[in-house]
């Protein structure tokens, strides 16, 4: 019994710290830290999304090239060849 007792003592501490920790961090100006992050995870999520944007036009622009090479192989031209 002495070690659960001592198991629930040291939850109760654990606890006790992390809300120490959490007023400290609110009394401390946490909520400016929060928006800045926000701000720029914002940036990040629009970044990725013109790259994402920028890859599925050259990913058409490469299958669109991909077709042309495979039609002509099967008209048994060489891919350098124009006509």
């Amino acid at each position: 019994m002495a070690q659960k007792s001592g198991k629930a003592k040291k939850f109760i501490l654990i606890l006790v710290l992390l809300a120490l920790l959490a007023v400290a961090f609110i009394l401390l100006g946490g909520d400016n830290f929060l928006k800045s992050a926000g701000k720029h995870i914002e940036g990040a999520g629009k970044q990725a999304e013109e790259l994402k944007k920028e890859i599925e036009q050259k990913a058409a622009i490469a299958g669109k090239k991909v077709e042309s090479v495979g039609k002509a192989l099967k008209e048994g031209e060489k891919p350098g060849e124009k006509k």
